[in-house]
C-alpha cells in the first residue's frame, strides 16, 4: 500500500535503533545524512525521530524518559497509551480538516515502497526487527546499511531483509547507486 506524496517519487521509512544507540543519541544522527541524500532525489524519508512528536506530543528523548519512568512505577496503562500512539498513530477531528490520522510506525512501513534500514555495531535494535518483519510480510523490501560484517548480524533480521526482497549494502553509497538504477531515482539538478 506504499503511498505518493506530493513532489515526491517513493517513500521510505528510516528505521534503526533508537533506544540505544551507537551514536548514544536517540537516533538522530544516523539519520541525517541519508535523509539528506533521498531528499535531493525527491524520496521522502520517513523519519520517526522527528515525526513522533506529532503522535505524542513530546520529543523521542522525552519520550524514552517517560517510557522508562513508566516502567519504574508500574504505570502500565500509561505505557501502554504511549505504545499504541507510537506503533499505530492517532485519529482526531477538527472543523478545519476533518478526521485526520497520524501515522504510527505500522503505517509508515505500509506507506513505503521500500524500507532503509541503518544499523551501526553497537546499536541495539528492537522495534526495528518487528518493521523489518512486517515489511516482510507486506512484501516490502528491506535494504539495510550497515559496516557489521553478515556473520554479525542476527540471523532472523537478515531473513527479514533477504526474505522481503532486501539486500544488505556496506556503504550509503552502494545503497544510493542501487536505489538510483532501481528505482530512477537520480539526483535532480535544482537539489543539488
Amino acid at each position: 500500500m506504499s503511498i505518493r506524496l506530493d513532489g515526491y517519487k517513493h517513500v521510505t521509512y528510516l528505521i534503526g535503533a533508537m533506544e540505544t544507540t551507537a551514536e548514544g543519541d536517540d537516533g538522530s544522527k544516523k539519520r541525517e545524512d541519508i535523509e539528506k541524500e533521498l531528499l535531493t532525489r525527491k524520496v521522502f524519508p520517513i523519519n520517526p525521530v522527528t515525526l513522533e512528536k506529532y503522535k505524542v506530543d513530546q520529543k523521542t528523548s522525552k519520550v524514552k524518559e517517560l517510557m522508562e519512568k513508566w516502567i519504574e512505577e508500574n504505570n502500565w496503562s500509561k505505557y501502554a497509551e504511549f505504545s499504541r500512539l507510537i506503533w499505530k498513530g492517532k485519529n482526531f477531528y477538527n472543523n478545519k480538516q476533518g478526521l485526520v490520522h497520524i501515522p504510527g510506525d505500522f503505517d509508515y512501513v505500509k506507506m513505503s515502497t521500500w524500507i532503509t534500514c541503518l544499523y551501526n555495531e553497537g546499536d541495539s535494535p528492537c522495534g526495528t526487527y518487528g518493521e523489518a518483519f512486517l515489511a516482510f510480510e507486506l512484501g516490502i523490501p528491506v535494504y539495510l546499511i550497515t559496516k557489521t560484517p553478515i556473520k554479525k548480524l542476527k540471523r532472523s533480521f537478515l531473513q527479514a531483509i533477504y526474505g522481503s526482497g532486501g539486500m544488505v549494502f556496506g556503504s550509503f553509497g552502494e545503497y544510493l547507486n542501487f536505489i538510483e538504477n532501481r528505482y530512477g531515482v537520480y539526483i535532480e539538478e535544482n537539489n543539488k
